[in-house]
């Protein structure tokens, strides 16, 4: 029997392993390290604001084309949106830091100290058919459109071990539980919304595989291949979310660490 991952605004970037259970609703609804307000202020003073991209278009591969560029993001069904030919206009990364301690033995202090300087991060990817860049995203904003008539897609993408992403990495679809995080995240996510308040659910598992081709301090690119069977919270799909083509975007500042 199928089973119902439920994915709400941020299309299940905290998903239980392998799509089991509910994931949770608009942000990064998880154990961060202590008050989110004053740990994104504290991880932000620490990281030295936006990320230096001086030598990133230096190290950017030559099919790692900034925006604009075209790519498939597609929903096809009953609730059809995006195309196959989908002109991102705007793009952009967040870090997203990550101390394991399913224990929960540091203070939030040690978290905080911990996530500024780790290599151990994960990225979530924004896209969209409108302007967007680094500063317009955040733990809590940038995965819904703005104007109407747009739509914005973002994709997850974790390291499932205390090795840090790199180039040449191929991720499938899993879990990182074997990274010891008290947060249950999947390696792999991913919604389309083409309208503030449209939610979806996804059945099942993503399909199909990323490669990371380029990723710096400024910059990371990715090549996606990826599918999964939405629905409108029932146990039936409506149809199938498609991303396919090159994805890349500055990276903003990273967001609040994740245990």
């Amino acid at each position: 029997m199928r089973r119902l991952a439920l994915l709400i605004a941020l299309a299940g970037l905290l998903a239980a392993c392998g799509g089991n259970g509910n994931n949770k609703s608009k942000g990064l609804d998880s154990r961060a390290g202590g008050d989110t307000a004053s740990t994104d202020s504290a991880s932000t003073e620490a990281g030295g604001g936006a990320p230096d991209t001086s030598n990133s278009e230096a190290a950017r591969p030559p099919q790692c084309t900034p925006a604009p560029y075209t790519v498939v993001a597609q929903r096809d069904g009953g609730r059809p949106a995006g195309s196959a030919t989908f002109e991102v206009l705007g793009a952009a990364a967040l870090p997203i830091p990550l101390v394991p301690d399913k224990a929960q033995a540091l203070t939030p202090a040690q978290v905080t100290e911990q996530g500024a300087t780790t290599e151990l991060l994960g990225y979530v990817v924004f896209f969209g058919d409108e302007q967007f860049g680094p500063g317009d995203v955040s733990t809590f904003g940038g995965y819904e459109p703005e104007a109407a008539g747009k739509s914005r897609g973002n994709i997850g993408l974790f390291p499932d071990s205390t090795t840090p992403l790199a180039v040449g990495d191929v991720l499938t679809p899993g879990s990182i539980e074997s990274l010891g995080m008290f947060t249950t995240f999947s390696r792999i996510n991913m919604d389309f919304k083409a309208a503030p308040d449209e939610f979806s659910g996804y059945l099942d598992q993503i399909q199909g595989s990323i490669t990371i081709l380029g990723l710096d301090s400024g910059f990371i690119c990715v090549d996606v291949d990826l599918s999964w069977e939405y629905t409108d919270f029932g146990s039936s799909a409506e149809g199938v979310l498609t991303l396919q083509g090159i994805f890349t975007a500055p990276l903003a500042t990273r967001s609040t660490p994740f245990t």
